[in-house]
C-alpha cells in the first residue's frame, strides 16, 4: 500500500540551493541559514507580545528567503541562456570584425549581439552583488530581532526590524523585475 506524503507546513520546504547554479547557490544557502538562526532565536523567546511581533516579522523574513530563492532561480535561467550564446565566441567574432574592417552592416550586427551579451553579463554580476548585500541585510535583521527579544533595542526596535525586512523584500522584488525584463 502506498502512502501519500503529507505536505509540509513549512512554506520554504521547496527552497533548495542545489536548484540554482553554483554561482547563486551560496546566496540561497545563506538566506536559509539566516532563517534557521531566526527560528532558533524565536524558539527561545517566551510567549507574549514580543514573541507575537517576532513571529510576524519571521513571516516577512520567510518572504525574503523565498524572494532570494526566486531571484537566484531566475538568474540561473539567465545564466543558462547566456551560456548558450557563448559569450567568448561572440566577443571574439566582434573583435575580429572590428580589426578586419569588415562590412559595416556585419560589424553593426555583431556589435549589437556583443552589446546584448555584455548587458546580460552585467546583469548577472549586478544580481550576484545585490544578492550578497541583501543576504547580509537579512542577517542583520536577525541581530535586530535579538535586540527586540532581549528588550535592548528600544521602543521602536520591532518596527525598525519589520521596516528593514520590508525594505529587503521590496529590493528583491525590484531585482527580480530586472531579471524578468530580460526575458
Amino acid at each position: 500500500m502506498l502512502r501519500r506524503r503529507r505536505a509540509s507546513d513549512d512554506p520554504l520546504a521547496q527552497v533548495d540551493p542545489a536548484a540554482t547554479s553554483p554561482r547563486f547557490a551560496p546566496a540561497v544557502a545563506e538566506a536559509l541559514d539566516v532563517r534557521r538562526r531566526y527560528r532558533d532565536l524565536l524558539a527561545a523567546v517566551r510567549p507574549g507580545p514580543i514573541r507575537d511581533q517576532l513571529t510576524l516579522s519571521g513571516e516577512r523574513l520567510d518572504d525574503g528567503v523565498l524572494a532570494v530563492w526566486d531571484t537566484a532561480r531566475r538568474a540561473t535561467e539567465t545564466e543558462r541562456t547566456l551560456a548558450a550564446l557563448d559569450p567568448e565566441r561572440v566577443t571574439a567574432e566582434y573583435k575580429r570584425s572590428r580589426r578586419a574592417d569588415d562590412d559595416p552592416e556585419l560589424e553593426s550586427a555583431l556589435g549589437q549581439r556583443f552589446a546584448s551579451v555584455q548587458r546580460l553579463l552585467n546583469t548577472l554580476d549586478d544580481t550576484d552583488d545585490r544578492l550578497r548585500l541583501l543576504d547580509a541585510r537579512l542577517g542583520a535583521a536577525v541581530a535586530q530581532a535579538a535586540e527586540v527579544a532581549l528588550g535592548t533595542g528600544g521602543v521602536d526596535a520591532a518596527g525598525a526590524l519589520d521596516a528593514e525586512l520590508a525594505g529587503v523584500v521590496d529590493e528583491l522584488a525590484t531585482l527580480r523585475s530586472a531579471l524578468d525584463e530580460l526575458a
